[in-house]
């Protein structure tokens, strides 16, 4: 199977001008929104962050191959429709400053969300991603791994920072996904520094500790679970409870968001298994597991 071949997603600078302005939230602390699978609104210096938004839902929420399931790798699996579990809470904003991905898989970037995006919104995402993305008319802009970008916002700055993400430990596998993103996110506003770490489809890999290492511990950690395509062709592709508990472990943060969990059929494990762990530890970060929709503020 060709690099990335399961995807469905076939294959210039960031404007300087944000969106038109709207009324926007006087809070100067960052704000976290969970919508759902790996979907996130952030808030943070007056700016409007979209992180792997996924739209869809219903049985047919987003069409992909899955990776859960034996195929022959020569061919790749069949494409077909996944499910969503739960309803989606719905977006707080018509408009966006900013996109992130992680990488572009359909469950990272869904066909309602492709459709309804506003293409001039800037749009960053890893390198491998950023060609087909421009081919579709997105305002994408590749952020190499320890490439920085920094947004002025009305109530301060906002500097994004891409960290190396591991699809899989298996380099096999790994090369035929490609290397995603995850991102540093570090707030500067009303006299605080906040930091967000977003791990993005990872595992806490070489590449990962590698350009982690010496950084402060961030406010929040967002990590990526669910097992999925364990018992498939691929091997697991996403973390286990456990290794998401031994992540942050090892990262030491203020709190800790999983995301990736519960809100699809494609998702092999849910949350419970980092509650039972945190439960029976006790570490010092604060586990958050907030409803979808819910907001939290740092």
């Amino acid at each position: 199977m060709k690099r990335r071949e399961f995807l469905k997603l076939g294959s210039g600078g960031l404007a300087a001008g944000l969106c038109p302005a709207v009324a926007r939230s006087n809070e100067t602390g960052a704000q976290v929104r969970w919508l759902g699978g790996a979907t996130l609104e952030i808030e943070a210096a007056g700016l409007r962050i979209l992180a792997d938004p996924c739209l869809g839902e219903g049985a047919e929420a987003f069409v992909m191959g899955d990776p859960n399931e034996m195929f022959d790798m020569a061919k790749g699996p069949a494409i077909k429709p996944h499910a969503r579990l739960t309803p989606f809470p719905g977006l707080a904003h018509a408009r966006y400053d900013l996109v992130l991905l992680s990488h572009a898989h359909e469950d990272h970037f869904d066909q309602a969300a492709q459709a309804w995006l506003d293409r001039r919104t800037p749009l960053l995402a890893p390198e491998h991603d950023t060609a087909a993305l421009a081919g579709r008319g997105f305002a994408a802009q590749a952020l190499s791994h320890g490439g920085v970008r920094r947004f002025d916002g009305p109530l301060g700055r906002v500097t994004v920072t891409a960290v190396p993400a591991v699809h899989s430990l298996n380099p096999q596998v790994s090369a035929v996904l490609g290397m995603g993103n995850g991102y540093l996110i570090e707030v500067e506003a009303g006299g605080q520094h906040q930091r967000i770490y977003w791990a993005g489809d990872s595992f806490d890999a070489e590449p990962v500790s590698a350009a982690l290492a010496g950084l402060e511990a961030p406010d929040l950690f967002i990590p990526h679970i669910g097992a999925v395509g364990g018992g498939g062709s691929l091997g697991q592709i996403s973390m286990t409870c456990a290794q998401a508990a031994e992540f942050a472990a090892r990262l030491a943060p203020k709190a800790v968001l999983p995301v990736h969990h519960s809100t699809y059929a494609l998702y092999r494990e849910g949350p419970e298994g980092l509650r039972a762990s945190h439960a029976a530890t006790a570490p010092d970060w604060q586990l958050l597991l907030p409803a979808e929709g819910a907001r939290i503020a740092l």
